[in-house]
């Protein structure tokens, strides 16, 4: 299983970037045809993953980084989604090209401090905006 995980993510990473979700797709639907039961795991997976980013989504990796895994498993089965992803990465990394080139160059224990900050910095908000709401 983690050598077919291997080669599937070597085989995301050399497509091309807006082809990597529906290369994986069209290789998914020509690996597993008709019903199979993986097809409803992998759908199921996704969306619990989603859901589970739902409760960490203020924690930099491991709520957003779910979200883009979930839905990238949910792409593999899905064409629209295939295309989705495809138009975000390409979006994103317009966006964050910028910043991601600058964090890589910080070293391990500066990248610690940073992703501490964000993680809490986003709670801080997250607890104001729940005060707020809520009068609490």
């Amino acid at each position: 299983m983690i050598g077919r995980v291997k080669t599937g993510w070597r085989l995301l990473e050399a497509s091309r970037p807006g082809r990597r979700f529906q290369d994986r797709y069209r290789r998914r639907q020509q690996s597993v045809r008709g019903f199979h039961p993986s097809r409803i795991l992998y759908v199921i997976g996704g969306l619990a993953l989603m859901v589970v980013s739902a409760f960490f989504g203020w924690l930099p990796i491991l709520g957003w980084g779910t979200v883009v895994l979930g839905l990238g498993m949910i792409a593999g089965e899905f064409r629209p989604a295939a295309w989705l992803m495809d138009r975000l990465e390409v979006r994103l990394r317009k966006v964050f090209a910028p910043v991601a080139k600058a964090f890589r160059r910080l070293n391990p224990w500066a990248q610690l401090a940073v992703s501490t900050c964000i993680a809490l910095l986003t709670f801080a908000l997250m607890y104001g905006v729940y005060s707020a709401s809520f009068g609490g």
